[in-house]
């Protein structure tokens, strides 16, 4: 019994080893929502949703957000139909006799879980629909996360194997060990060193036949020097062509082939539900 405890908390602290990339994934104003103007007549809601498909993580992040702002504007007894209306009908809708205008100003890009999709939303919500109009003074493009998105891109890739570029590919051997073809890159590693040892050994004999040719008055000798440093140079040139070559095939493989794959049998992350929010890891057997 004590070693299958021991067994079953090394394999729980694998698990959230393994997921804590997927809980770490939120937008900027996930983490921290962006407040407005102090005498701004809206505020800024954020939700989180998963579904099977990219309009229904969209609807359940849309749910999320909007019961978060209702929360804010205290307003009680909101309905699934309720819901449903706001997220469908355009800027302006109506839930429970209030008026509510509200619009989408970031999303981040779908984030692959086990079961689907999950994504971010971050909402605007016109607080008082009789005070000012300054809805849309909100300037929606500083909410561009792009750091996220780069990373939200890198982690999709595990599961797609399309990669985004980076500037791994100018470093042998990195891109193809980053995208999961370990055995690729240590190939292109090895090649290039090899062929950069091989430059510096061949350019350093050159030299040396060369010098030699001047140290002796024996025509003999200073033929054969001649003929080995023109060899040595010969193979130095090869040795840059092959490195060049593998430099060329490095770079180009590591921008455009596509990198392992593995399935998202777990996720954990942010999770609603009645009481309030927490974590939800999901395990595929």
């Amino acid at each position: 019994m004590k070693r299958l405890l021991i067994s079953l908390t090394v394999a729980l602290c694998a698990l959230a080893a393994g997921a804590t990339e997927l809980a770490d994934l939120m937008p900027s104003w996930a983490r921290h929502t962006p407040n407005p103007p102090a005498d701004a007549n809206y505020f800024l809601s954020w939700g989180v949703g998963e579904g099977q498909t990219e309009q229904e993580a969209q609807n359940a992040a849309w749910t999320d957000a909007l019961n978060r702002s209702f929360h804010e504007l205290r307003v009680a007894g909101i309905s699934k139909q309720d819901i449903n209306s706001v997220t469908t009908k355009g800027i302006d809708g109506v839930v429970s006799f209030h008026k509510v205008k509200r619009r989408i100003v970031a999303e981040s890009a779908p984030i692959i879980v086990t079961n689907g999709v999950k994504i971010f939303i971050l909402i605007q919500v016109q607080r008082n629909v009789n005070g000012p109009d300054d809805f849309y003074d909100l300037n929606t493009k500083k909410f561009d996360d792009h750091s996220f998105n780069l990373a939200v891109a890198d982690y999709n890739a595990q599961f797609t194997g399309r990669y985004p570029f980076s500037a791994r590919v100018f470093v042998p051997g990195m891109a193809q060990i980053h995208k999961g073809s370990v055995t690729k890159g240590a190939i292109i590693i090895g090649a290039e060193t090899a062929c950069v040892a091989g430059i510096i050994a061949t350019e350093c004999m050159r030299a040396s036949y060369a010098s030699k040719v001047n140290s002796t008055h024996n025509a003999t000798h200073k033929r054969t020097y001649q003929n080995k440093a023109s060899n040595c140079q010969n193979a130095r040139n090869i040795l840059i062509g092959a490195a060049v070559a593998v430099y060329a095939w490095n770079v180009i493989d590591g921008a455009v082939a596509r990198g392992a794959k593995r399935s998202p049998e777990m996720a954990l992350g942010p999770c609603v539900i009645d009481d309030g929010m927490g974590l939800a890891m999901t395990i595929k057997f």
